[in-house]
């Protein structure tokens, strides 16, 4: 992956369908990309309760569900909505640039 423009980078084509993840790296970060109707959102890999992979999960809405334990995480803000995970995970800003790429700004992680 590239960075550009300060903390933008570049997590893949804007290919997904929608409800689709796709695991991605964006400057030593490990990051899921995912398609939640017309909205692109990137958060961090691992579940905050036993670090499962999050992108082995399936998306409900706006919001990502582990498939390890079911722990339920908000899209929008990385709350945890369902536990056993009571920690948020971390968002990351994304969207499509121009040329039909998945682009992220890394200063707006959160958690």
């Amino acid at each position: 992956m590239t960075a550009s423009d300060g903390h933008q980078v570049d997590l893949g084509p804007a290919d997904l369908a929608d409800g689709e993840l796709r695991e991605a790296t964006a400057e030593g970060l490990s990051l899921v990309v995912a398609r939640a109707g017309e909205r692109y959102v990137a958060f961090e890999t691992w579940c905050t309760h036993e670090e499962c992979p999050l992108s082995d999960g399936w998306l409900e809405g706006e919001a990502i569900r582990c498939a390890c334990h079911g722990a339920l995480f908000s899209l929008t803000d990385g709350a945890a909505l369902e536990g056993p995970a009571i920690d948020p995970i971390a968002i990351v800003a994304a969207s499509v640039a121009a040329d039909g790429r998945v682009v992220a700004d890394i200063s707006t992680l959160h958690a």
